[in-house]
Parts: C-alpha cells; sequence; structure tokens
C-alpha cells in the first residue's frame, strides 16, 4: 500500500514538473508595433498633379522629404511614442522610415536595427501567395552596402549579414507582389526566431504597403491601408499566429488595449 502511495506521489510530481516546465517553455505572447512613416512628398503627389510645377513646394514628389503635415505627425508619434517602452526597435532602411523614428531615439537615447524586409514594396497586402510566381531569384542578394548618414549613425545599428541593400522586388506588378510577400514572410520569420514567446515588446517603422502585407503574413487577414504615423499592433496567440487588436491607433475591432507604459 504505502509503495502504491509513493508511486502515486512520484508520479504526480512528475507530471507537475512537466506543466511547469511547459509552461515556462510557452512563455509570454510577444507584441509586434508598427508605424508607418510621416507623409512624405511623394504621398501628396495626386493633390499637386493639376497645378503647374512652377508653384509646387520643393517637397512635392520628394520621397525623402516630409510634407509640413508629414512633421507634424513625426512630433505628434514622437510624444506618444515616449509614454511607450519597447525591447526593440527594427526600421526600414529608407530616409523617411529613418527620420520618422529618430526624433523619438534621440529623446530617449535609444537605438534601431535596419532591417531591410522592411523597405517600401509595390503590393497592397490584399494578395495572397496562390497562384503567383515565386520570389525573383535575385530578391534577397545584395546590391552594395548600406550607408546611413554621419548624423544618423550613432543611432541605427545593423544585424548580422543585413547591412547590404536588398536588390529588391520585381518590375511587374504580379512578380513584385510575389517578391513583397516574400520579404514580409522574412520579417515574420525573424520575429517568431527572435522573439516568440518572449513577452517583450517589438516596434517596427516602415511603409504603408508593407505594413499591410506584414499584417496579412501574420494575422491571415487583410485590412484597410494604414495611415501615415500610424501604430497597429498584434499580439501573438497560444497558437503562433497574431491577432490585431490596434489599427491606425485606434483598438481593432472594438475592445480597448492598454499600450505599454514607459
Amino acid at each position: 500500500m504505502k509503495t502504491s502511495r509513493a508511486r502515486k506521489l512520484v508520479y504526480c510530481l512528475l507530471v507537475f514538473c512537466l506543466l511547469t516546465c511547459f509552461e515556462a517553455s510557452a512563455g509570454e505572447p510577444l507584441r509586434v508595433f508598427f508605424l508607418r512613416h510621416g507623409e512624405g512628398g511623394h504621398n501628396v503627389m495626386n493633390e499637386w498633379k493639376s497645378k503647374p510645377k512652377s508653384e509646387w513646394p520643393s517637397y512635392v514628389g520628394n520621397p525623402d522629404a516630409f510634407t509640413p503635415k508629414g512633421e507634424a505627425q513625426v512630433a505628434e508619434a514622437t510624444k506618444k511614442l515616449e509614454g511607450m517602452k519597447f525591447d526593440f526597435i527594427a526600421v526600414s532602411p529608407l530616409w523617411r522610415a529613418r527620420n520618422t523614428i529618430l526624433p523619438y531615439l534621440k529623446s530617449t537615447s535609444a537605438r534601431a536595427e535596419i532591417w531591410q524586409e522592411l523597405t517600401e514594396t509595390r503590393s497592397t497586402g490584399t494578395a495572397t501567395p496562390r497562384g503567383l510566381p515565386p520570389p525573383s531569384s535575385t530578391l534577397f542578394e545584395g546590391a552594395g552596402n548600406l550607408k546611413i548618414p554621419d548624423e544618423e549613425a550613432a543611432f541605427f545599428t545593423f544585424r548580422d549579414g543585413g547591412k547590404q541593400v536588398l536588390k529588391g522586388a520585381g518590375n511587374d506588378e504580379t512578380q513584385a507582389t510575389a517578391d513583397a510577400i516574400a520579404l514580409s514572410e522574412k520579417t515574420a520569420l525573424l520575429l517568431r526566431e527572435r522573439f516568440g514567446r518572449s513577452g517583450k515588446t517589438v516596434l517596427l517603422v516602415g511603409h504603408g504597403n508593407a505594413g499591410v502585407t506584414l499584417i496579412r503574413i501574420l494575422t491571415g487577414s487583410p485590412v484597410p491601408a494604414l495611415e501615415n504615423a500610424r501604430l497597429w499592433m498584434a499580439e501573438e496567440q497560444p497558437d503562433g499566429s497574431f491577432q490585431l487588436t490596434i489599427l491606425n491607433g485606434e483598438p481593432f475591432p472594438k475592445s480597448p488595449k492598454e499600450l505599454p507604459g514607459r
């Protein structure tokens, strides 16, 4: 009788240990925030195309310059971000993305890692891999090293092997969509491999089309366009999928979600 009870006790202890180890290994969910860049000169081309070019402000059509509205958006976004805490920040290599997050980095002494996969794409994020060609064979090949201006160098880093400029997506619209999906799939893979079930909060800074495509990859569902300098947030689920809880700075779909306090 005593032997039977002892065996039951050992069994219960083993089950308890296994469950405890499982819960510890499961970890806490990863939360991914994505911030689209502030309005750039290329975003307002349609507003000015009916007017003579002699009347255009210098920023019109320039993807490396903010509009006055874009500058105000960056200032507003910076204030909001200063009330939040991030364990890691990654940013597209393009000027408008870097300079959207740069004021925050300066004010908090934080640093961001350049991720080429967050660069702008032509995909709207509504397409699915079904029926598309494979990604371009040269998509992830380097085309020279990325250069960061000296005045920004203290705020940006590179991951191992991530300093080369990607050759980018194909010119054909169908091929460009396939390549955009491949880039977002690589971003999702990096997130899961480096931060999955870590309980960390990650901020990505990039572009409208790329952000929408990434939502589709993580959650399996398309969403409307992302607004300039607005956040979305997706939270990792126990099965490894992600659920969108904030879109364009508002709760999605209805229930409020508390932002992480600094």
